[in-house]
């Protein structure tokens, strides 16, 4: 999933959010999403979730970069309700109703 996901313009997270890519936690490569984007990410974050397998939970995976958002996950049917009642969806109104659901 997250090698497909990561690269939508919107990504997010909540408290009950794991990211884990299990195959490197067992010696084997990131997949070919992986390998791009875990590269790219700030510092060498990315490195080390691809070399150990690590496992980021919650908040830590928009502290990552590989989050736009953080959402309470109690908030998370009033937040789908709000974008489907979104009369013009544009990038512009969906970060703007996404950034006033986003937990502080």
């Amino acid at each position: 999933g997250v090698g497909v996901s990561v690269h939508g313009l919107f990504r997010v997270a909540t408290e009950k959010t794991l990211f884990a890519m299990p195959e490197t936690a067992i010696g084997l490569f990131p997949d070919v999403g992986g390998g791009y984007f875990l590269p790219r990410l700030s510092g060498k974050i990315g490195v080390y979730l691809a070399l150990t397998g690590f496992r980021l939970k919650g908040r830590d995976v928009l502290k990552a970069g590989l989050a736009t958002h953080f959402v309470e996950s109690e908030k998370l049917p009033a937040l789908e309700k709000d974008l489907i009642a979104l009369k013009s969806p544009s990038k512009e109104n969906i970060a703007d109703l996404l950034n006033s659901y986003q937990a502080k």
